[in-house]
């Protein structure tokens, strides 16, 4: 096996024993990113919109943010073998949202 191959292998076998606590680090950082961009979305405290394309512009921006985070957290996890937190940052990613709006509909 090559030089490179032998480094290659190294780094994925180090991600994969790093899973674990990358999992939690991934899952405070989800839900810290969620609540911000969640706070921008609706124009919560510090995104208060003065005109309709303001809001418009600062929902958008908050919607890429979250699809790039989610997709690029994803590819990067998986192509890591890093199952565990691949799987934690899904669940931290859309269960917090999901629970305020049953919360807000069962209102």
């Amino acid at each position: 096996m090559s030089t490179m191959g032998q480094r290659t292998m190294g780094l994925w076998r180090r991600a994969r024993r790093s899973d674990h606590p990358c999992a939690i680090v991934a899952g405070a950082v989800n839900l810290l990113l969620g609540c911000v961009l969640l706070s921008m979305a609706i124009g919560g405290p510090f995104f208060e919109a003065t005109t309709r394309a303001q809001e418009t512009s600062a929902q958008e921006l908050a919607f890429r943010v979250f699809g790039c985070w989610l997709v690029g957290g994803l590819v990067l996890f998986l192509a890591l073998g890093m199952t565990r937190t691949a799987v934690v940052h899904l669940l931290t990613l859309f269960l917090p949202p999901a629970l305020m709006i049953l919360a807000l509909l069962a209102l």
